[in-house]
């Protein structure tokens, strides 16, 4: 697989893979590359809980995530081209003896107490491992914790599916791919300001829409916790290089748990999901690249939004480093329009960013 070298024998790769590692406590930024050394996989999986501070949340039919090598995994998913080597699965199962359906959590803390707007990006895929039909819901990314009120967070869910789920849907209802599982969904779970408990599920373009199964996707989200309110969403097709599609939400009145200006408790985790077993198969996801910050302050330079000075420091060259390999629209530093957006000249940019400092 081919890698963009920022400087000869330095691939943004082992860049990312020696400055990021994993994280582990609660932080007010929270990354997670799922690559050695600081994580341990392997082509059948090493489980996810204990690493770096994952663990199994206590729900009734949990089991774990595990970490795969992309190389020769058991999951059957082919390589994320921003992926370095390693990422974590998780695989729904179907239990004969008592007709259980598990499916599979993996939870990680994120110190979300600064309130104000956030934002997330992650990579995710996803199929079914079984014969037809295939059974909703093949997976989800989520903030924690989001039991019934009054104890659920100000929380937002992005959902993987099949098609069907008979909520809102923007701009249309997709196709069911429940009998083809060729391809699925990606909705967005808000709540309303005239139904600030129940869920809905929306897509706010077609780009969300019959997505194919095993394409590795990058996601974005930003959202404000102060007016609980879900602000721009993007999605990128990285098995493809396809064009990033951002659309800005604020129209649409999506708002968090607990609708407009929720005092619903803040969250405090993120929850990676495969769900969706059955007697003939279960949904099996994929993850890599997680990132959750606050939004990246007024300077540039400072990608991580720290606040402790001096703000921009060598952790932003990791976040820059990491925002570049996701294909993220922040690593366009010096704007262009001109296929590939993102090259070596916006390295360039950014050290010439650095160097000016930041207030």
């Amino acid at each position: 697989m081919s890698q963009l070298r920022i400087s000869d024998g330095i691939t943004v790769r082992a860049a990312i893979a020696a400055l990021l590692g994993g994280c582990g406590a609660a932080q007010a930024q929270f990354t997670a590359s799922f690559e050695a050394p600081a994580y341990a996989g392997s082509g059948s999986g090493v489980l996810t809980t204990g690493q770096q501070g994952w663990y199994l949340p206590p729900v009734a039919n949990s089991i774990d995530h595990n970490i795969f090598t992309y190389a020769g995994n058991a999951l059957g998913f082919p390589v994320n081209p921003n992926g370095g080597d390693q990422f974590d699965g998780g695989r729904a199962n179907f239990v004969a003896a008592t007709s259980i359906a598990q499916s599979a959590r993996a939870q990680h803390p994120v110190d979300f107490s600064a309130g104000g707007v956030w934002t997330a990006s992650w990579d995710c895929t996803g199929h079914w491992a079984g014969v037809t039909p295939a059974v909703n819901n093949l997976g989800s990314f989520s903030l924690q914790p989001s039991a019934a009120p009054p104890f659920a967070a100000r929380y937002f869910q992005q959902l993987m599916s099949w098609g069907g789920l008979g909520n809102n849907y923007q701009p249309a209802a997709p196709t069911d791919h429940t009998a083809d599982f060729q391809a699925f969904h990606i909705h967005w779970g808000y709540f309303t300001a005239a139904s600030p408990t129940t869920i809905a599920f929306g897509a706010p373009s077609p780009a969300w829409l019959d997505l194919p199964i095993d394409h590795w996707y990058h996601i974005t989200v930003r959202w404000d916790f102060t007016a609980a309110q879900i602000l721009e969403v993007s999605i990128k097709d990285l098995t493809t290089n396809g064009p990033t599609t951002t659309n800005d939400v604020t129209a649409l009145g999506w708002y968090l748990q607990g609708g407009p200006n929720s005092t619903n408790q803040l969250p405090t985790d993120i929850r990676l999901f495969a769900g969706g077993s059955s007697v003939n198969g279960s949904d099996v996801t994929g993850w890599d690249n997680v990132t959750v910050q606050p939004a990246p302050a007024a300077c540039y330079a400072n990608c991580d939004g720290s606040t402790t000075p001096p703000v921009a420091n060598v952790a932003d060259f990791t976040c820059f480093l990491q925002k570049f390999a996701a294909s993220d629209p922040y690593a366009n530093c010096d704007g262009s329009t001109t296929p590939p957006v993102l090259n070596v000249a916006d390295f360039t940019c950014f050290l010439q960013k650095f160097a000016a400092g930041c207030p």
